[in-house]
This record gives C-alpha cells, structure tokens and sequence, in this order.
C-alpha cells in the first residue's frame, strides 16, 4: 500500500514538474535569444530571423503556459495572456524591427484626451517624438497641440466615402483621427508631421490617462517640480476635469501642466524605476481596452499588425461585428462625463441574420454653472438659440458587420432627430445627431441584416467605460 502512494505521489510530482520545468527552459531560451541579438545593426535577414526565433520561443512558452492548472495559476494575478496572444506573438516577432535593432526608429506618440471624444478615443492633447535604438527609448520631443499647424484639406487622398463621413477635418490636428479606424488616424498625423517639419517617422503610438492610470500602478507616485503629486488614482481626474479649473485664466498653462506629467513620466521609465512585475497588467488592460495602438510605416509589418487589437482597425473581413462611435462636435470637455451602455440583440437568425443595436446615453454633468467656460464650449455650428448651462452635443455612429446591410434605426425618444446614413471600409453606419441637456437621456436603435460568427463588440476607449451587452440568440 505505501508503494502505491508514493508511486502515485511520484506520478503527480512528475504531472506537474514537468510542464513547469518545460516553462523555464522556454523561458531560459527565450531570454537568451534576446540578450544575443548582435551588437552590430541586424541585416534586413537578420531581421527575420532573430524575429522568427523570437516568434518560436514564444509561441513554445504560452503552449506550456496553456496547460490546465497553470493557465489557472496565472489568471490569479489578474492577467489571462491569451486573451492577448496575437498581440504578444506579434510584438515578439516584431521586436527588432519595431525596437530599432536594424536602425533607430521614430514614433510619434499621442496622449489623446478622451474628454473630447472622436474616433479612436479622444482628441491629440500632447504628443512626444521619441527614438527607439536597440530596444533604448530617448525622448526627442515632448510638447502640447500648441504650435501644430492645420491644414484646409485632407493631408492624404482617401476614398469618396472617407470624404463623405469627415470632409477636409481630418486636415486639423484634432480630426485627424475622427475615423476609428486608427491606421486612417495614424497615417495623416504622420503625413501632418511630415508637411510641418519635413521629418518622416517610422509610426504612431496612442494611449490616454486611463491606460497612463494602469501604467503608474507599476511605476507609482510621480512627483511633479512644483511638488504636486500624480498617481494611478488621480491622473485621470487631474488631467481631464481638475486641471480645466485650476487653469481656468490659463489654458496655456493647462497644456504645459499635461506636458510636465508626460515628461516626468518618462523620466522615471526611462531610468527603470517601476515595478517589472505589475507592467505586464498595465499593457493587458490597456490593449484589451483599446487604449494602446500602434501604426508602423513598414507595409508588411502592418499587414500583420492589422490582425491584431493593437492595430485598432476596421478590418475587411467576415464578421459579426457591432461598435459605437461617439464624435464630439461642440468642441466640448463633456465626454468625461458622458455614459453609455449599449445592447446588442439577434432578432432572427440564418440564412440572414438581423440584429438590433440599442444604445442608451445620459449626459452625467451636474452643477454645470461651475464648470469652466472652456470645458462648456459651444463652437458647433446651428446650435440651439436657447442653451442650457452643460448641454452637450455629438454625433453617434452605430456600425454593423462588413458586408452587412442597415435596415433602419430610429430614437428612443420618438423625436425626428437628424438621422443619415453611411458607410466606412464596407461597414454600414447609422448616424444620429444628439444634444442632450445636464441628466437628459437618449435612446437610439438600428437594425443590421447580415453579419457571419458569434456577436462580438469594439468598444471606444473614452472616460468612462462602455457598458455592453449581448444576446445572441441563434
């Protein structure tokens, strides 16, 4: 009998040891194909290959991290990494070329301000130039949208029907990202970049206060020259409602003050003063929210980076796919306080499939009459005579499938409202025009017919979160 338990015992201790010694070796290898990438600027074959090993380990490493029980074991520290493996297989693959192993690369980087919603999360607030040489990062540039100059026209051609949607104001700064489909963004920030300063970058970066929020849980408490302290639980808070008060008689100094958070920032990554093992959370959160996206100028590495969330793209294929885009159009900071939920419903089922979208808005502001007159700025043209104090206005778009037809869509409120219609990258839109006063509500539905797989929804990374549900009922 005692033979058998520790036959048995021996059998489980082999059960378990051998997979877990499996994850340090792939780790072990892993690491040991970085720390000998070649000292000397990698040929573009090396490029490839070093990419390709890097890809391998990877991938052998999240194969053992996948078996059951160790998957378990690592969800208790709040990441579950295969949620983003496409992601993390194609940063592997990609490192060398994107860390500047070939050659140094430049990156615009957009601190978007969400209070002000458009496409891809929020309006271009600062932005810093930096270089990546061989995996070091130095920043070159760090400034406000101060000084950005505009332009009347598109800065690069896109189709008839991106011209239809946004017009020529994708030609200032603060449009250029009015589409979701961050490459569209991405590309004429750069093309921007390009006519201003005659400098061509390899790419662009986003991200927000909230994912800055997830990133000073690793780094922790930065302390700003004039004493002031940033932290996860304030930065948001302190760049996108506080601030505007603080700095009501001085907007320049507003914008310097979201400068001087970036800089410090950077400062306190760039000598490595945070915590290696809560960074890997704040990237989880941040790309699996939308609020990380990345752009690079290399055609086939794009390609690959489209497949992936990073990318933030309207992709051209087969799915069953619904988002909600809201636009700001009063030029507002009234999005902090905007919510949504948004419910998605099949309504009959194959051959052709129609869904129902229903999103709810409420407009949060209360106490209006304190808040600053630039956060309750109406620039938007036929405004309302008579204006209540935190009235807000914005358009919502309802995207179906690619491929899929819009049957119809309508408000809740049973008002005319000032609905059109559209189309982006082969994905019908319902558009509504909204304008909703201090604690008003609207309702807006719209049909899709068509749509391939299960239901599935991208949320807009703005202040606050997206609430969403689905009911599939096929």
């Amino acid at each position: 009998m005692t033979m058998r338990i520790k036959t048995f015992a021996l059998s489980i201790s082999l059960i378990v040891a051998v997979p877990v010694l499996a994850i340090v070796w792939n780790s072990l290898q892993l690491l040991n194909t970085y720390r000998n990438i070649p000292d000397t600027p990698l040929k573009p074959s090396q490029v490839i290959d070093v990419g390709d090993t890097l890809f391998r380990d990877t991938n052998d490493l999240l194969r053992y991290l996948s078996l059951p029980g160790i998957k378990q074991a690592s969800q208790l520290v709040g990441i579950d990494i295969f949620k983003i493996k496409p992601e993390v297989l194609f940063a592997a693959k990609h490192y060398p070329e994107l860390a500047g192993f070939d050659r140094p690369k430049r990156y615009m980087i957009s601190f978007q301000n969400s209070a002000e919603a458009r496409g891809t999360g929020g309006i271009l607030g600062a932005y810093a130039i930096v270089e990546i040489n061989r995996g070091k990062l130095e920043v070159i540039k760090a400034s406000s949208n101060l000084g950005l100059q505009h332009l009347t026209a598109l800065p690069i051609k896109h189709s008839d029907e991106y011209f239809e949607l946004y017009g020529n104001n994708p030609g200032i700064w603060q449009n250029a990202n009015l589409s979701p489909h961050f490459p569209y963004g991405a590309m004429n920030y750069l093309e921007l970049w390009r006519l201003q300063t005659g400098e061509i970058l390899d790419g662009f970066i986003a991200t927000d206060p909230i994912a800055l929020s997830y990133f000073l849980k690793a780094i922790g408490t930065v302390t700003l020259p004039d004493g002031l302290q940033i932290d996860s639980e304030n930065v948001v808070e302190e760049t996108l409602k506080t601030a505007y008060k603080r700095y009501e008689e001085d907007n320049m100094a507003r914008k310097e003050f979201l400068v001087t958070i970036m800089k410090s920032t950077f400062s306190q990554l760039l000598a490595r003063e945070f915590s290696v093992r809560k960074m890997p959370k704040a990237l989880y959160q941040s790309i699996l929210e939308n609020r990380l996206l990345l752009y690079t100028t290399s055609k086939d590495t794009q390609a690959e980076n489209e497949e992936t969330r990073l990318a933030g793209s309207l992709n051209k294929t087969l799915d069953n796919q619904y988002r909600v885009v809201i636009q700001n159009t009063d030029a507002s900071k009234l999005d902090y306080y905007l919510d949504r939920e948004v419910d998605i419903e099949t309504l009959t089922c194959a051959p052709s499939p129609t869904t129902q979208v229903t999103v709810y808005l409420k407009n949060r502001v209360v106490n209006a009459q304190d808040l600053p007159p630039y956060v309750l700025t109406r620039a938007d043209k036929g405004k309302p005579k008579e204006l209540v104090t935190g009235q807000h206005r914005f358009k919502v778009f309802i995207y179906g499938p690619y491929q899929s037809t819009l049957i119809g869509g309508s408000l809740g409120s049973g008002a005319d409202g000032n609905a059109r219609i559209g189309s982006e990258r082969e994905r019908p839109i319902f558009i509504e025009d909204i304008d909703l006063a201090p604690d008003a509500s609207e309702v807006i539905v719209a049909q899709f017919r068509g749509g391939t797989g299960s239901l599935t929804s991208i949320t807009q990374p703005l202040v606050r979160p997206e609430i969403v549900k689905i009911k599939d009922n096929c």
